[in-house]
Order: structure tokens, then sequence, then C-alpha cells
């Protein structure tokens, strides 16, 4: 994590802290506590995080945690007592959600606070949506609502099909759900958080990228786009077993085909960005030279009218 950090900090970009609160990852002691221990474990490791990082820009606070009708939910939250210590769900009020963005709210009263979950684009779309509403509802100050974006090939995620990475969402149903989720959610702001492309075949990779990523950069509520993972081999996505890695967008030293079109697109578009959250390009610009009114100085003493 300092290593992302720092490197952030000395090259002008962007750091996100993820995550803070995950059902999937946490330390094997801590199924083991009490409820009240486990307060006491979550509260001690916001506190060390906002110490190491106190400047934090963008927070995933609160990660996989749409509840299912069977009572389970998008990753482990009911092998520990996560949801216990931080004020329970009751009646779907998901409040250890609101109570994770209160006390991240007060570690980091300017960082851009997020809540994260897959599936929310093609399969678990009203869940994603019902979830930020309710919490907003209850008091969360949430800022953007994060869509991994790993579910936008026809099968899913980890492909089949052509070339072992299946085909593109289609189009319209992909425009039509991203528009469903912006009405019905008051606009929040959106942010791709963990995009990937799995294909072993170029053109259709190419094809997802082109559609779909420039489609969120000209969309006016999405305020920033994260891929996940861009050197072949090196990804989590393996293609069905067929290709591991087989979302990278650099193979063998080499730009694949969406890579190509990413970085002419980019050297002529910089997005469009209406949400109000500052997640623009960080290097300084410097300012425009300011120029006499009308191409010429005014004499002074002189008459001047506006």
């Amino acid at each position: 994590c300092d290593a992302a950090y720092n490197w952030a900090k000395n090259n002008g970009g962007h750091f996100k802290f993820h995550a803070l609160v995950w059902g999937s990852q946490y330390p094997n002691w801590l199924p083991n506590l009490s409820v009240d221990e486990t307060k006491k474990a979550i509260t001690a490791w916001f506190d060390a995080v906002q110490k190491r990082y106190p400047d934090l820009e963008v927070i995933d606070v609160v990660n996989e945690a749409i509840r299912g009708g069977n009572g389970n939910y998008h990753s482990g939250y009911n092998n520990t007592k996560i949801i216990q210590a931080l004020g329970g769900g009751r009646n779907g009020d998901y409040a250890f959600i609101t109570t994770a963005f209160k006390m991240a709210r007060d570690r980091w009263p300017n960082a851009i606070l997020i809540y994260n979950d897959y599936n929310t684009i093609q399969w678990d779309v009203d869940g994603g949506i019902n979830l930020v509403n309710t919490i907003k509802k209850n008091g969360a100050p949430i800022d953007g609502y994060g869509l991994q974006a790993h579910d936008l090939m026809t099968n899913g995620g980890n492909g089949g099909g052509t070339g072992g990475g299946g085909y593109c969402m289609n189009y319209n149903t992909f425009t039509s759900t991203m528009e469903k989720i912006h009405s019905r959610t008051n606009n929040i702001p959106i942010f791709i958080s963990e995009y990937d492309v799995p294909s072993t075949d170029d053109g259709i990779q190419k094809q997802c990228v082109s559609e779909q990523f420039k489609y969120w950069m000209e969309d006016p509520h999405v305020a920033g786009i994260t891929f996940w993972g861009y050197i072949y081999g090196r990804t989590w996505l393996d293609c069905n077993g067929k290709a591991n890695g087989c979302s990278g967008l650099i193979k063998d030293g080499q730009d694949r085909a969406a890579m190509t079109w990413l970085r002419d697109y980019l050297s002529k578009n910089k997005g469009v960005n209406e949400t109000g959250l500052p997640t623009g390009d960080l290097t300084p610009v410097p300012p425009e030279p300011q120029l006499p009114f009308k191409g010429e100085a005014f004499a002074v003493p002189g008459k001047i009218q506006a």
C-alpha cells in the first residue's frame, strides 16, 4: 500500500484506498471475536489507516455488501460479526454500512467516500441501486457509487465463448442500464472501479473497450475509471483456464488493439465530469497569461467605462 501511495504522490497520480470494510479478506482471528471486540478492532483499523494516510483522496469505504434474498451478502460478512458490530442490517436497512461511512467521514472530512460492488451493471442492478438509496436515506455521507464492471461480457466474468472470453454485453442494454442507474440514484457520481475485459481475442477486447470506455468518458455522471490490471498474464481473470491473465491490455511488451485504441482516444479526449468531484488530471496547469482588455492597455490617468 505504501508503494502505490508513494508512487501516486510522486508522479501526479490518483490513489484510492481499497477497502476499509470488506467481507472477504480480514485477519484470521476476526471471526473469533465478540461483537464488542469486533467493534474495537474495526475502530482501531480505521484509526491506523487514518494515522498512516491522513490525506486520502478517494476511499472504497465498504466493499461487496449487497444482501441477497437468501440472507447472504456479496462477500462473507456472515462469517464475522462485522455487521453486528457496526449496527446491524435489520430489515435491509444496511445500518452497518451507514455507520462505516460516518466513521470514515469523521476521519477523512475531505475524501471522496465510495460504496463499491460487483455484478451491478448486468446482473444485480436493482440490488445496488437499493443499497445506495437506502444508506443515503439513512444519512450515510456517500459521495460515489463504485461499479466494478467485471460483468460486461455476455457470459459474466471469467469468459468462455469465442477466443476464451465471450462477447461484449449488448450495447443498447449496457447504455440503458447505465441510464437506469443514474435516474434511480438521483445521479450519484459513478466510479467505474475495477474494469476489465477478459478475452484472448484482440478484436473482441477492442470492441468492448471502445464501446464501454468511450461511453463512460463522455457520461457526465461518471467521475473516474480504473482498469483492474493491465499486463497480460498478471491479471486475475483466466478466460476459463484458457489463458491466465487474459484481461491484460499489454502482452509481451506490446500493446493489444484495445490499448492502441485507448492511447489514441485519450490523446484527443479528456472526458466529461459534471459530478462536482475533483477527479481530473492532477498535473499542475500553468496559468493563462493575462491580456489587456480589447488588446491594449488603458492610459492612466484616463477615462475607463464598464
